[in-house]
Formats: structure tokens, sequence, C-alpha cells
């Protein structure tokens, strides 16, 4: 990439590039980020409809809290219950809207360590406390 082309206006967070100067060297340049600076707005306001979604999917009954945490992850099933230690048929099983309540204490703090959640916010999530 050369030097003109690395130039992007984004001061909130800065980055290193190395590009081709004039002499054709390659240097390091520190300049804004130009994902940050045209495409963070619209990833935040995505993200922000996906949850609003998935919460009024909650209310309806439709899934549950654990489902929710699974899809703003963009986990599988099989990447869930790898890395929380559980078994892939119980992970189906707890995403099952009915079962949420059933699901033990040590299996919800699993499934806590995996979203990087506290348990009592998965709790806060379902009850539909939420605003």
């Amino acid at each position: 990439m050369k030097e003109k082309d690395g130039f992007s206006e984004c001061p909130e967070q800065q980055v290193i590039l190395y590009v081709e100067k004039e002499d054709g060297k390659y240097e390091a340049m520190q300049t804004g980020s130009f994902i940050s600076a045209n495409y963070l707005d619209d990833y935040f306001f995505k993200r922000n409809n996906l949850e609003k979604n998935l919460q009024s999917k909650i209310e309806k009954a439709e899934i549950n809290a654990i489902e929710y945490y699974l899809v703003l992850e963009d986990l599988t099933v099989s990447e869930l219950a790898a890395r929380a230690g559980i078994m892939k048929w119980v992970v189906r099983k707890h995403l099952k809207p009915g079962n949420f309540s059933k699901i033990r204490d040590d299996a919800m703090k699993k499934y806590s360590n995996v979203f990087n959640v506290p348990v009592e916010e998965i709790i806060k999530r379902q009850s539909g406390n939420r605003k």
C-alpha cells in the first residue's frame, strides 16, 4: 500500500501500517483505523437491533437467554458444548425455552464463563427485567 492510500481520519483508534514511501522503501506509519472510521457505527447499529430482536424472542418464549448469548457470540451448538465442557445433546436440551429453569447451577456457571457474563446477568436477561 502506498503511503497516501494508508491515511485514515480516526483519532479514537490508531493503528500502525507498513506503507511504501515515495523512494520505494517500506516504513511504519501511524494512522487512524479505516474500519473504525467507516464501519463501526454500522456495526453497533446492527448489533443493537440484533439484541432487541433476540430480547423480544425471549419475551415471546421463542428462545431463552442461553440462545440469546449463543447468537450474540456467533457460536454453534458444537462450539458452545466444547467450550463449556457440556455434552452437545445437553446443550441442545438447555436451548429449549421451557428448559431454562431446569439448568443446574454448575452448567449455568459454565455458560457464564463461555459468554463472559455473570450468571446473574443471564438470569436477569431471561426474566425480562432488561431495559
